[in-house]
């Protein structure tokens, strides 16, 4: 009877072991359909990145280049063509462009308001210079506006924008039931854990293994996954929209490691209740 009852202690023992590893990859998983949730599904995401990769900075850059040279051709100093330009600006229309994204206004903005601007700037600077401005400079003056806006239309905007919102809107539809299923499955993994130990000891040991192995993982994914993929070799074009890409992706593994950080505190409670429970008490 002894031996029978060692044996089942053993293989209760063994289904412990193996759920409290269970239960690491679904808190794994868990933390993955979370860091979706809080990054993917969310605009202010995308617009905090936008900011965060110099986005604006570069494409100022980059237009200031066009721009001046589009001066260069016509007549106009680059301080008088470039006026119409601004990171500020750039980041703001950037927010909007977010925003239309995620309401599912996938068509781009002509930025015909830029070009009036543009055409304001340059009309404004002729008359300055006392050049009289004819039918034909004015048309002109159009032609260089609308080149501008062509421009400022490209590198200020979301390409593929309709693409991108079909695969936003499937994820956001399927992340809630994934993150419930996987919340659900979690939680009765390491209730049964700690009911399969035999003993409340050990139960809290292997769900504080489940805590750390997922913490782990999680960190892993956070610090090594990305070098691991070699993003940073990713060919795009322009430079701004390559540093808005890779900054997206790096936060979002950068949000795994948040969970990391929450599991690795559960697993730090969890062994300061298993050594207080150690702990022998004064006899009085």
């Amino acid at each position: 009877m002894t031996d029978t009852n060692h044996t089942n202690r053993r293989g209760s023992v063994a289904w412990a072991l193996a759920l409290s590893l269970l239960s690491s990859v679904l808190l794994v998983a868990l933390a993955f359909f979370l860091a979706l949730i809080t990054t993917v599904s969310r605009p202010d995401y995308m617009k905090s990145q936008v900011r965060r990769s110099n986005f604006a900075g570069l494409a100022y850059d980059f237009l200031s280049e066009d721009f001046s040279s589009y001066g260069a051709a016509t007549g106009f100093d680059s301080d008088v063509i470039c006026s119409a330009l601004s990171v500020e600006q750039i980041n703001t229309d950037m927010e909007t462009a977010v925003d239309d994204l995620y309401a599912g206004n996938t068509q781009a903005d002509p930025r015909d308001d830029f070009k009036a601007q543009v055409n304001n700037i340059l009309l404004t600077n002729l008359a300055e210079r006392g050049i009289e401005v004819t039918e034909e400079i004015e048309d002109g003056v159009d032609i260089v506006a609308d080149a501008c806006r062509l421009d400022y239309t490209n590198y200020v905007a979301i390409p593929l924008a309709g693409q991108l919102f079909g695969i936003i809107t499937k994820i956001n539809r399927i992340l809630l039931p994934c993150v419930l299923v996987s919340l659900l499955f979690c939680i009765a993994s390491l209730v049964l854990t700690v009911r399969l130990a035999g003993n409340a000891r050990l139960g809290l040991r292997c769900v504080t293994y489940s805590f750390i192995s997922g913490a782990l993982v999680c960190l892993l994914c956070a610090t090594a996954l990305y070098p691991l993929l070699g993003l940073d070799n990713l060919t795009l074009r322009p430079e701004s929209l390559r540093s808005l890409v890779l900054c997206y992706l790096r936060g979002i593994f950068g949000q795994l490691g948040i969970f990391a950080a929450v599991f690795a505190v559960a697993a730090a409670v969890l062994l300061v209740l298993q050594f207080s429970a150690r702990k022998p008490r004064k006899s009085v």
